[in-house]
């Protein structure tokens, strides 16, 4: 069997690089869809949730304390849901001094919109360094979308856990109503 032309290795790792440039893209977006969805989710139970605390028998007002927990155990973890939604490619890891070989033509900043000179980069371009710097930087992103998305999960799950928590101590007469 032949050995593989220059020319057929380099269409196999421009696809290769692309493909992953798309796994990572995809990935990202995938991070968004999830974190609204699950932020809604969230939203709704709280909501079900306060439903059921407001049935139960309530003899004093809502103390400063009480008003903080119920906003960090309802209100903290939408929050953290909107950060996955919200990093831009500025938050996203730096890649050392790669940025300074690369001309941007995958990503231009909005920013900078002169066609003579994007057309002029476009041109000089190494497009096997510009597909590897993107597809590093946007796994970048998507790893911190990730953790973002995690730590949200966690939060809401704690919140979850404190607030039966507190509906149990206020059930059995350990705490009074908040």
């Amino acid at each position: 069997m032949p050995a593989p032309s220059k020319s057929s290795e380099a269409l196999t790792e421009g696809t290769c690089l692309l493909a992953a440039l798309k796994e990572a893209q995809d990935t990202v977006r995938a991070y968004d869809t999830k974190a609204q969805i699950v932020g809604v989710g969230f939203i709704f139970s709280i909501g079900i949730i306060t439903n059921f605390s407001t049935r139960m028998p309530s003899e004093a007002e809502l103390t400063f304390i009480g008003l903080v927990l119920s906003w960090a155990l309802a209100i903290g973890p939408i929050a953290l849901f909107g950060l996955v939604l919200f990093p831009s490619r500025k938050t996203a890891p730096a890649l050392s001094d790669a940025a300074k070989t690369v001309h941007h033509v995958l990503y231009r900043d909005p920013q900078y919109n002169d066609l003579d000179a994007y057309l002029q980069d476009l041109h000089a371009a190494d497009y096997e360094r510009e597909v590897a710097y993107e597809a590093l930087k946007v796994s970048g992103l998507r790893e911190l979308k990730r953790k973002r998305f995690v730590h949200a999960l966690v939060a809401a799950g704690i919140s979850y856990v404190a607030i039966i928590g507190l509906q149990l101590l206020r059930l059995s007469g350990v705490i009074g109503p908040a």
